[in-house]
């Protein structure tokens, strides 16, 4: 080859090149993880019913559901407001939100769990699981990205519900989880609108 392609293979102009194939190339990675992100409640979806951001089925087996965020928003049991939720439930709630943000988790201090109910919350680093009356606590997730899991066996009973914030905290916001959870505890206390399963939390 002549000196002027040898002197290209390792100039600047090539080096700039091969980053933007690089840059491209990383663009469709990302595009092609958001479209999964985003489809992963409705892969399933096809004999379900669609709901706002998911999907659910109830029938004479129970109480099946998906649902996904891309936002801070506060989790609740299906009928929270009369604090009876079905029995025989497996619902997942999927929080991803931006990279820059850490989830903050703060639960219901006074959530009733029915026995052979549970609630577990999972991240790529941490499980954590509720059952009956173990006592619940706010914490850091340290990721922006969980998967929350209900399931519960013959019944809600009475006054047996949960309510659960996500909060996306950026990771430059050094404020105390107690001083995150305590802003939106009116918003989580009030409860969702009518038979919601979920609220945006309002800045």
């Amino acid at each position: 080859s002549s000196w002027y392609q040898r002197r290209v293979r390792g100039s600047p102009v090539r080096a700039t090149m091969n980053m933007l194939r690089f840059c491209g190339s990383l663009a469709v990675l990302v595009a092609v993880i958001a479209a999964v992100a985003n489809t992963y409640c409705e892969k399933r979806s096809t004999q379900y019913e669609r709901s706002t951001h998911g999907w659910d089925k109830c029938d004479e087996n129970g109480l099946a559901c998906c649902y996904y965020f891309n936002g801070s928003v506060i989790l609740y049991s299906h009928n929270y407001h009369n604090g009876t939720y079905n029995p025989n439930t497996h619902c997942e709630y999927i929080i991803d939100i931006d990279w820059d943000c850490n989830l903050v988790m703060c639960v219901e201090i006074d959530m009733s769990l029915a026995q052979g109910s549970g609630v577990m919350i999972k991240t790529m680093d941490t499980s954590i699981t509720y059952k009956g009356t173990k006592t619940p606590f706010n914490a850091n997730l340290n990721d922006n990205s969980a998967s929350v899991m209900f399931t519960s066996e013959d019944g809600g009973g009475e006054d047996n519900k949960w309510s659960m914030g996500m909060v996306c905290v950026p990771k430059t916001d050094y404020r105390s989880v107690c001083e995150i959870c305590e802003d939106i505890a009116d918003q989580q206390l009030a409860g969702p609108e009518g038979d919601e399963v979920f609220k945006f939390i309002e800045d």
